[in-house]
């Protein structure tokens, strides 16, 4: 199993060129496919004196790594304008947002509310997971791809993902191998 790192911890990272060694950006915003249950890149942020939203987006696929002090990038020419980027980077729809959603299974049993996105790092960027919090408060994970539709105002998923909540990260790891083993067999 590799790092899971929650997305919000990636928000306002700075954006690393390995060919320079310098910042030539900061993550603003996760975009996130939740039908297909992907990352699909991040909207930026200038860095330094003249900060602010800036017009190019970066695709997940030009991203080298990703750790908690940095997103690696090759060199600034992975940062794209929109017009050269995938439609779905340069114009994300308003409707991809899956935080605050509720999570209700296919049963009528409500696990919580999507907090924060679950991100596997390594050889690339997956999204494993999402983070809940459930009504008493108390923070929990569950695995994808487990959802079976998708509306903007909650996510349904199968009875059978109530299994493989969990209450902490290190404990998700482990769920979300079985889940995968589940569903391979």
């Amino acid at each position: 199993m590799n790092i899971l790192l929650p997305t919000s911890k990636i928000v306002r990272l700075p954006v690393v060129a390995v060919n320079a060694g310098e910042d030539v950006a900061e993550v603003k915003d996760i975009i996130y496919s939740p039908e297909a249950g992907r990352l699909l890149g991040f909207t930026l942020n200038k860095r330094g004196f003249l900060k602010g939203r800036m017009k190019e987006v970066l695709p997940a696929e030009h991203v080298r790594a990703v750790g908690d002090a940095a997103v690696m990038i090759q060199d600034d020419t992975c940062l794209v304008a929109p017009d050269a980027a995938p439609d779905e980077v340069a114009n994300p729809a308003g409707n991809r947002n899956v935080l605050g959603n509720a999570v209700v299974t296919e049963k009528g049993v409500k696990l919580g509310v999507v907090s924060d996105l679950i991100l596997e790092l390594g050889d690339s960027l997956a999204v494993v997971g999402y983070q809940l919090k459930a009504d008493d408060g108390r923070e929990r994970f569950i695995p994808l791809p487990a959802q079976l539709a998708v509306s903007g105002e909650a996510l349904v998923v199968p009875a059978a993902t109530e299994e493989f909540v969990h209450d902490d990260l290190a404990g998700f790891g482990a769920a979300v191998d079985d889940f995968r083993a589940r569903l391979a067999s």
